[in-house]
């Protein structure tokens, strides 16, 4: 039996149009909208798995999180913790060393898959990872309404809309934490595309899902709490075909995905390889959080039809 998709409407609530224009900012497509589809998440869980065992350090995003989240107490042993957009499980594997029970969503089968695997070789017993479709997701039927003390998600545009947003806080009964990328630099895509296609490459991303998810949640009657970090990373990885399209898709819009450009990255990927057979990727990349408290809440004015003074 399918799911119903529930669909939230902002008619009646104060500052509706504000709302809607925020809103919009996060289902335009953009060049900091990564696909939605099951089928392309698939096919980045075997990248990110393989840049996982070349480069373990990767998780140091996972491990600032946790000390974020362990210093505001977050992470009780008595909490119960969702990640929705859990990817390959590394947010959900570290939660589940300190809290009592972590479940994990994502809509990638292959994530879900190597999550577990990470999960069980970690020898955790108190997370469980599940393959679905979370905008249609039903939460009572799954009995998630209200289940979880933290609400988390980082880098997911599972969340995004007004369905994506109330349905992750109403699964919380506390708080809720979302991180995602403000900015980023990423030396070896400028190389190429200055060097393969005579020009540079268009930002990655903006920071206008940060923006607007605060913007959304102030005058829905949140008090959102953000918080940055700047990170410098450096990566080995062993070109292949899987990254060539991962490159691709990152630089180039849809019509210049083609086998013929393809074929001009991976000549340039291997002859700037080293001794080993690797290319080094350095990104450097600025995060933001925003934390809230969802029983923390007022009702804000219509400011469009306030009237202010000097």
């Amino acid at each position: 039996m399918e799911n119903k998709i529930k669909s939230y409407s902002l008619k009646g609530l104060a500052n509706a149009q504000d709302l809607a224009y925020f809103f919009s900012l996060q289902d335009t497509p953009h060049t900091d909208n990564p696909s939605r589809t099951a089928k392309k998440w698939d096919q980045r869980a075997e990248l990110w798995k393989k840049k996982h065992k070349s480069t373990p350090k990767n998780d140091d995003r996972v491990i600032s999180a946790i000390t974020y989240l362990e210093n505001k107490g977050l992470l009780q042993e008595n909490f119960e913790i969702v990640d929705i957009g859990c990817g390959p499980g590394r947010f959900a594997a570290a939660f589940a060393k300190r809290v009592h029970r972590v479940v994990g969503l994502d809509i990638s089968e292959k994530m879900v898959a190597h999550g577990m695997e990470y999960i069980s070789d970690e020898g955790i017993k108190n997370a469980i990872l599940r393959t679905c479709d979370f905008q249609s997701m039903d939460l009572e039927k799954e009995g998630y309404k209200g289940a979880f003390d933290l609400v988390f998600s980082s880098m997911t545009p599972a969340i995004h809309g007004i369905d994506g947003l109330t349905k992750s806080i109403q699964m919380s009964r506390g708080w809720c934490c979302n991180i995602t990328h403000l900015g980023g630099y990423n030396l070896l895509r400028e190389q190429i595309m200055q060097e393969v296609f005579g020009r540079k490459a268009s930002p990655q991303w903006t920071g206008r899902w940060f923006y607007s998810l605060f913007n959304v949640l102030f005058l829905m009657g949140y008090y959102p709490e953000t918080s940055y970090e700047n990170r410098l990373q450096e990566t080995l990885i062993a070109p292949d075909e899987e990254y060539v399209d991962f490159l691709m898709e990152q630089m180039l819009p849809t019509e210049e995905h083609s086998e013929a450009n393809a074929k001009k990255i991976m000549e340039w990927l291997n002859a700037h390889v080293n001794e080993d057979g690797l290319i080094k990727e350095v990104t450097e990349s600025s995060y933001g959080r925003i934390l809230w408290d969802v029983r923390n809440k007022t009702e804000r004015p219509d400011y469009r039809k306030m009237e202010f003074g000097i």
